[in-house]
């Protein structure tokens, strides 16, 4: 068996945004794989994985990698001979490129990518080809590519509070010894890419004379995976930008006595991951409850957006000066976000350039045209340069160029699950009606609670949520109590669940049982030990763009009573065109 270039002339991933494409949340990926064999071979499968994952490397107790996976979605492309409905072999033709397109949705709510050496979050598509030579071994061709995730984001601006920090140093030996000391101070601990970051730097009067010529800065990054032991809970600091830093004294090289850099210039933040917003300790906390019917009737659309949202791992920043090699000082900072919709912000690349993207589940594969590496690319301003260099200056908006005047779509979901529950009293009735609007910038969640109890008192609670394109998420929480008439109708939407439920039985037992249609209603009678029956009954109704799923549960119990559940789930999707002008 030849190494892969024996085999493969090429087996490329080509996707339609481009060779180093840059992505969000609820976008379609789009593209193909071209593959061309050197010549005729028996090709088992053509496989392709699209996967997005935050992962903490080389856990100390568990003595493995930890991850949190956001989307996994394996596709096989090809794994049988043309018009031959058995899965099998068959052969190749060399000299001759293949292309098979794919397609696969983004999820809203990821974070934006992240690459360090002892954690990462990434996403990336890998292909492969499963190929059996003449001794019955499998071999897997594979190619990756990786690609940029920015998380959608309105800005969020850090200021931070003042901070200090110092260190001392004893230089010298026996009678020759002195103290060194000094001290540096931030006016603040917030600061966005592009920034100009200036400290006080202060140091005593026992130093050598050439002190100021040996003084650097750093911008250094940690992560933290949350929720872990305080044992194996952060990584060591990783630096990422080294500066020299310039003396203002006059005589830098024979400095006597007393320093004080007031205002020292110490570095400009450059394209980095923004810091982890939030204090997320302990996530297991992280719950959200729906009262009086428990978290359960959340729609699944915003319990898994909600549960990406979530993080799993916290990226830090600091500050790090020098002085030779004796004294270190370093103070935390936070590094807030730029707006991904603000024309004068950029994509730049990362400041410390392309990053290896090997997972541990590729050893044993044969990697074409490895290693793998990017790139990743993070909002930047426009006009600024990186501590004094010029900006390599990627436009924001990958896609192709708009003409002056164009139209677009801006898609609309609509969400709706109503639920209520009530006996054959009409006593103790409760109401639960769930509306989720999602667009492009924000999600909004309404959820209106109803219950009557038998004193005849109706309490009404409405709770708004709304998680903007940024992650920010606010509650508005709105109660109140009223009287109605103790003996209380039973609800129309009750009644008509009731007499459709006893049609569709009616139908079922006049019918022999054949399998329905999935447009048509289903009905199913279940009976227990206790003597308690239950029928439900199961309709889809779609009407254009919107789809309703309804769904009528009724009990009857051993002691005669009834009662009755009805949920509805209704879906529309609107698409509006706005006109975009230069």
């Amino acid at each position: 068996m030849g190494t892969e270039t024996d085999i493969v002339a090429r087996f490329d991933i080509h996707l339609d945004a481009g060779e180093e494409p840059v992505f969000k949340g609820g976008e379609l990926i789009t593209g193909k794989l071209l593959i061309e064999l050197r010549k005729p071979i028996i090709i088992n499968a053509v496989k392709l994985q699209m996967k997005g994952r935050a992962a903490w490397l080389n856990d100390p107790l568990k003595k493995d990698d930890i991850e949190k996976v956001y989307f996994d979605q394996d596709f096989t492309l090809l794994e049988r001979p043309p018009g031959k409905p058995e899965p099998g072999h068959f052969q190749w033709i060399g000299d001759f490129t293949y292309s098979l397109p794919f397609e696969c949705p983004l999820p809203k709510g990821c974070p934006s990518t992240y690459e360090g050496p002892h954690a990462f979050i990434r996403y990336f598509i890998r292909a492969s080809l499963v190929q059996e030579d003449e001794f019955e071994k499998i071999h897997e061709y594979y190619v990756k590519k990786a690609f940029t995730l920015v998380s959608p984001s309105e800005g969020h601006i850090v200021s931070g509070e003042s901070a200090q920090t110092e260190d001392t140093a004893i230089l010298g030996k026996c009678c020759c010894k002195s103290k060194l000391a000094a001290e540096l101070s931030l006016p603040k601990t917030g600061y966005l890419p592009g920034e100009a970051i200036y400290g006080n730097l202060k140091i005593g009067s026992k130093h050598p004379k050439d002190i100021l010529n040996h003084m650097e800065a750093r911008l250094v990054d940690r992560v933290r995976r949350i929720g872990a032991p305080e044992i194996s809970a952060a990584s060591p600091w990783r630096t990422l930008f080294v500066r020299k830093l310039e003396s203002t004294h006059e005589s830098p090289n024979k400095a006597k006595g007393a320093i004080e850099q007031s205002g020292l210039f110490l570095l400009t933040v450059p394209p980095v991951c923004p810091s982890t917003k939030g204090d997320y300790e302990d996530p297991s906390k992280i719950e959200h409850i729906l009262s009086p019917y428990g978290k359960l009737l959340e729609s699944p659309s915003t319990a898994t957006l909600r549960f990406r949202k979530i993080p799993f791992l916290k990226i830090e920043y600091g500050i790090q000066v020098t002085l030779g090699t004796d004294i270190l000082l370093e103070i935390p900072i936070e590094i807030g976000e730029l707006s991904t919709r603000d024309k004068s912000n950029t994509l730049e690349s990362f400041v410390t350039g392309p990053q290896p993207v090997e997972e541990a589940d590729e050893n044993g594969k044969i990697a074409v045209n490895g290693p793998f590496v990017y790139t990743p690319v993070y909002p930047y301003p426009q006009s600024t340069g990186t501590n004094g260099k010029a900006a390599a200056v990627t436009i924001i908006n990958t896609g192709p160029a708009l003409p002056i005047s164009e139209y677009e779509p801006d898609r609309t979901i609509v969400t709706t699950t109503r639920t209520i529950v009530t006996h054959s009293d009409g006593h103790e009735s409760k109401t639960m009606e769930e509306t989720v609007v999602e667009t492009e910038g924000e999600v909004v969640r309404t959820v209106l609670e109803s219950t009557v109890n038998d004193d005849g008192i109706k309490s009404e609670r409405k709770e708004t949520t709304t998680i903007d394109a940024s992650g920010d998420e606010k509650t508005s929480v709105e109660t109140s109590n009223t009287r109605v008439a103790e003996s209380e109708e039973l609800p129309e939407v009750i009644k008509e669940a009731r007499e459709r439920i006893e049609e569709l039985v009616e139908h079922q037992t006049e019918h022999s049982p054949v399998k329905a249609s999935a447009a048509e209603p289903t009905v199913e009678t279940i009976q227990n030990e206790n003597g308690e029956e239950t029928i439900v009954s199961t309709e889809v109704i779609e009407d254009g763009d919107t789809r309703t799923v309804k769904t009528t549960t009724v009990t009857k119990h051993a002691d005669g009573s009834e009662s009755t559940l009805v949920q509805e789930n209704t879906t529309s999707e609107t698409v509006t065109t706005t006109v975009l002008e230069d």
